[in-house]
């Protein structure tokens, strides 16, 4: 299932600190030395590379981030901001010459600051009442769309507590009517800001069922319009209903750019001209490879570009000559950038040797900046000087990290006994041995609709890897059918299958894994984080090898999943399922497709881990589980992690996560550790 944000996770430092350089295997105070690098942003010159450096602070319990500038040459970095507060989607001017980003201001909520590209005191630009979501420069640099929520039309009755609402497709924490978002306008040289759209309906703001999900506003190349993805109401499970949307910055009219009525992403017009790209499933059904599409501004379904790439498409940028999109997915065990041309001609794989790409951003003259990582070397900040160059290396800030021994990482294929080909990633413990046998953690990635790679970068997956090699175990994580690496048709297999044909996908994986002789088969154990721990727990309910289990935020009830949960999680079991709980030709693909149906069948001794705060599998899931397990007295614990959306975010609460899922592991398949 989708989650509500994306979480950083242990890739940030305490403070300045330098780690050891010693060749030792990495531990959970060296991990502490990771620094956070996201949002490249290349200037329109490409002179230069703005991007946000996170550190952690654990004596604060906080991210600390700066807004920082790195020339495109290399050198030192240079911060434009102090890190006492958060700084977060850094744009450029269209000139170069200033830096607009969000970080916490008027009202306590995030406004739009602006700062000179060569420093000085930033400047707030908004004061809206709830925080600001999204913003974009228009073309000449002298006004920015942002989108933000609106206040209640009845606040006065809000403060007496004349609040009851009623409650449509919103998640089980809601604890307000939901409010919709909408366009505003403000000039960049001050002056109070206009709104452009109103009414009932929402500017996109949730996370998508499937892949997709909000984005900036983006201008037309004469000013006039704006595009931009909306819902038709302000519920925050309705995401799914998301259509492309042009605003007339005029009038602040408001029409739909074709007749779909939903799964339309991520907008964005062309530097010159009329057309716009977006994202939209291939089908049949939204499980399926999200294409970039090409619409005339005057409307249409628009021609598909990406037929032949036949992969999630997950971000399209222009390039600046308007004749190529630069894209990016998710392929095999890593990520690719691919040149896109509009005329629908075949797309051309940039040439990244045997890093994994992240964020990305394209210069006037078209060179491309860009995070990226591999499996031994924590994200840096890079440049091509044009789509055809090899990625120039712009900061070393995880160098001290990247010293470390790591243990070695290489992709695993197989077939499942119905002939469905996956594909997965196998790290080997630091100081492996060959001849000997090692204990097996089989690490299940959340999604569905996502891939496990070798990138170290900022993902959960990641830091567990590192952790378990260092630990002596070898880490198994595979990409069953759902995941959305090996094309549309093993990413449309998991539709209404969404246990048994994962999980003879992911046992097939363990006999492949088996099969090398590196695996002592009694000491292996099963884990993961959202649909990768529904897959835990169907797993463990329908073999019984596993000295171990642990479900993260773990959706084991897909009826409550449907009843309960936010972030486009409604639609999600809808169309995973082929229909709602309410539909006979569905309603038991809801019972027999749960683990919690299986439940008596379990023996493993289970940690289950939730967040209190959980939006996208909520917590009620996991108690759940609990007193399932509890009630028949197999070994289980369950840790409830306060704040926690689907994932803690703060230092202190992740660095204790990973102790207590590694303090398990040792338990059952080290005890004399």
């Amino acid at each position: 299932m989708r989650s509500t944000a994306f979480v950083l996770a242990l890739s940030a430092v305490a403070g300045l600190a330098v780690a050891p350089v010693a060749a030792r295997a990495p531990d959970l105070p060296a991990l502490r030395h990771l620094v956070g690098l996201r949002e490249p942003q290349i200037s329109p010159d490409g002179t230069r590379v703005a991007f946000v450096r996170t550190t952690l602070d654990f004596v604060h319990d906080k991210n600390r981030s700066t807004l920082s500038l790195v020339r495109a040459t290399g050198g030192a970095e240079t911060a434009l901001t102090d890190g006492k507060e958060p700084v977060s989607s850094i744009r450029w001017s269209p000139r170069g010459d200033r830096l607009a980003y969000l970080s916490t201001g008027k009202n306590h909520n995030d406004q739009i600051f602006v700062v000179a590209a060569t420093g000085g005191r930033p400047r707030a630009l908004t004061d809206a009442k709830n925080d600001v979501e999204q913003f974009a420069w228009s073309p000449d640099g002298s006004r920015i769309a942002y989108v933000t929520q609106d206040e209640p039309a009845d606040a006065a009755a809000f403060k007496r507590h004349d609040d009851l609402f009623d409650v449509h497709d919103d998640g089980y924490l809601t604890e307000h009517r939901p409010l919709p978002s909408h366009l505003w306008l403000v000039g960049t040289a001050g002056g109070a800001a206009r709104r452009l759209t109103s009414g009932t309906w929402s500017v996109l703001e949730n996370a998508a069922p499937f892949v997709g999900g909000p984005s900036d506003p983006s201008w037309s190349a004469d000013g006039t319009a704006i595009v931009f993805a909306r819902q038709p109401n302000a519920d925050d499970s309705d995401s799914d209903k998301s259509v492309v949307a042009v605003a007339d910055v005029r009038t602040g009219n408001v029409r739909a750019l074709s007749d779909r009525t939903q799964y339309e992403y991520q907008p964005v017009f062309a530097p010159s001209g009329d057309r716009v790209a977006y994202l939209y499933p291939r089908g049949p059904g939204p499980i399926s490879t999200l294409d970039v599409r090409l619409a005339p501004r005057s409307g249409g379904d628009g021609a598909v570009l990406t037929t032949a790439l036949d992969r999630d498409v997950t971000n399209a940028v222009w390039m600046r000559d308007g004749a190529n999109l630069l894209v990016t997915a998710n392929d095999g065990i890593g990520a690719g950038l691919w040149l896109q041309p509009v005329d629908g001609g075949a797309a051309r794989r940039l040439d990244l040797g045997s890093l994994v790409p992240g964020e990305f951003s394209v210069a006037t003259r078209g060179s491309v900046a860009m995070t990226a990582s591999d499996a031994t070397h924590p994200a840096e900040i890079y440049v091509l000087a044009d789509p055809a160059a090899r990625p120039r290396q712009l900061t070393h800030d995880n160098a001290p990290v990247a010293a470390f021994d790591y243990g070695r990482t290489t992709e695993l294929s197989w077939t499942a006994p119905d002939g469905e080909r996956s594909d997965g990633v196998l790290t080997y413990p630091v100081g492996y041995v060959p001849g000997r046998t090692y204990p097996l953690v089989l690490r299940i990635h959340g999604g569905p609709e996502a891939a496990s790679t070798v990138a170290y970068g900022t993902t959960r997956g990641a830091p567990f890897r590192v952790l378990a090699a260092a630990r002596g175990y070898i880490t198994f994580e595979p990409n069953y059918r759902g995941s959305d690496n090996l094309g549309s048709a093993h990413e449309h297999a998991i539709y209404l299958d969404p246990g048994a044909g994962p999980f003879a996908d992911v046992m097939a994986g363990i006999d492949a894994v088996e099969k090398l002789g590196i695996v002592d088969p009694s000491r292996i154990c099963v884990t993961g984080h959202s649909y990768g721990g529904y897959m835990t727990a169907w797993i463990e309910s329908h073999d019984a090898r596993w000295k171990c289990a642990i479900v993260s935020d773990g959706m084991i009830d897909w009826k409550a999943e449907y009843d309960l949960s936010s972030t486009g999680n409604l639609a999600w079991a809808r169309d995973s399922l082929g229909g709602t709980p309410a539909d006979a030709a569905s309603a038991a693909l809801y019972r027999d497709g749960s683990p919690i149906t299986y439940v008596a069948n379990v023996r493993t001794p289970t940690l289950i881990f939730s967040g209190t705060a959980d939006a996208t599998v909520p917590a009620t899931e996991s108690y759940e589980l609990y007193h399932a397990l509890a009630d028949r007295n197999v070994p289980v614990r369950f840790v409830a992690i306060p704040t926690a959306h689907h994932f803690p975010s703060d230092p202190v609460r992740i660095e204790r996560y990973y102790q207590i899922t590694f303090d398990w592991l040792d338990r059952y398949l080290q005890p004399g550790r």
